[in-house]
């Protein structure tokens, strides 16, 4: 069926406590939620919420981007239309291209994962976000043990390396055996430093870690990356090793994959595909979208991970906000279950 209306409604999401990492300080998240209306009264939402910090366009980029994107729509079947795209803003091209894809599903009645391409689904596995590292994450990662979250993500650079290493070394001696640390330390430091802290990072029950280079080259990070004993991976570095739509040859064992920055659902399961066949493991990560967002997040790990190994995505972010424009995906001991309902399972809140 045609597509007979489609709207942006802008929305501001408080953070019930500020979210801090060593790119700066964030009191809310602001973005669009997209709603597009099929002839049958069928709604497909999308989340455009840009996140420069995180490698997308500005809020002042992204309108005027929707704004022409969406009177294009009118008349349109939701298919063709999500294949016809054009490039350009990446969050707000990520947001419409998941309103219609949920449209989509939800006319041929199929849940969003089978609609990518997924198979029987299986639970989504999750880590714990719990912030960055001060004087409160030890009771946050308690709290998310307790939860039955087996890794936790911890945000890295927001104090000087010597008094963070300090922390995970007394935040690692509560933690139970099995528990792991997923590190994120947003490009802080320099390769002396980086160098250093990974040498004494191996002792401890780390992950993976994300982004450690304030300049990061193919062979500062091949060189890290052959001293860890866990994996180093890319995130705002990873535009750079991707050229022509390919994956280029990596000097890190992982990536993580965000839809937001990549342009939609579809050009990030390419990109899991690629890694798979370079033998680089993936990783899915929220950008801190609304509910809206979250959902269709979900759906995608579950695809990507029928592709390729699964993994243990970063998901866990909504309950850092105050309140949201719907209720977001249930996670229970770490885990996701998606059910077989069509569209991506976001339900707009009166």
């Amino acid at each position: 069926m045609r597509i007979v209306d489609a709207a942006l409604t802008p929305y501001r999401l408080p953070f019930a406590t500020p979210w801090r990492s060593a790119v700066g300080l964030w009191h809310e998240r602001r973005g669009w939620l997209i709603r597009i209306t099929d002839q049958s009264g069928r709604c497909g939402y999308g989340d455009a919420a840009p996140l420069p910090a995180s490698g997308t366009e500005t809020l002042s980029e992204a309108k005027p981007w929707l704004d022409a994107q969406l009177t294009t729509l009118i008349g349109a079947m939701p298919e063709p239309a999500c294949r016809q795209l054009p490039t350009g803003c990446p969050a707000a091209r990520c947001g419409l291209e998941t309103a219609l894809l949920d449209l989509q599903s939800k006319q041929q009645a199929l849940p969003l994962y089978r609609l990518l391409g997924g198979r029987d689904i299986h639970p989504v596995r999750i880590n714990a976000a719990i912030g960055a590292l001060d004087q409160q994450a030890g009771g946050r990662a308690v709290a998310a043990v307790a939860a039955g979250y087996s890794i936790l993500k911890l945000k890295l650079g927001c104090s000087p390396i010597k008094t963070e290493l300090s922390q995970l070394q007394r935040l690692c001696s509560q933690l139970p055996g099995e528990v792991r640390l997923r590190l994120d330390a947003n490009r802080a430091w320099q390769l002396d430093e980086a160098a250093n802290l990974i040498e004494k990072l191996n002792h401890l029950p780390i992950e993976c870690l994300e982004e450690p280079l304030h300049e990061p080259t193919p062979q500062g990070l091949k060189a890290l990356q052959s001293l860890a004993r866990f994996d180093l991976a890319l995130d705002e570095s990873l535009p750079r090793y991707i050229r022509a739509q390919q994956l280029q040859p990596l000097p890190v064992k992982r990536i993580v994959v965000k839809p937001a920055c990549l342009g939609g659902l579809v050009p990030a399961l390419t990109l899991v595909g690629q890694a798979h066949q370079s033998a680089v493991a993936c990783v899915i990560t929220s950008s801190l979208e609304s509910s809206a967002g979250l959902w269709p997040l979900c759906h995608l790990s579950a695809t990507a991970d029928a592709l390729t190994t699964p993994a243990v995505h970063g998901l866990a972010t909504s309950h850092w906000f105050s309140h949201d424009l719907g209720t977001p995906p249930v996670i229970a001991n770490g885990r996701v279950t998606l059910g077989s309902e069509p569209g991506t399972g976001f339900i707009l809140k009166a």
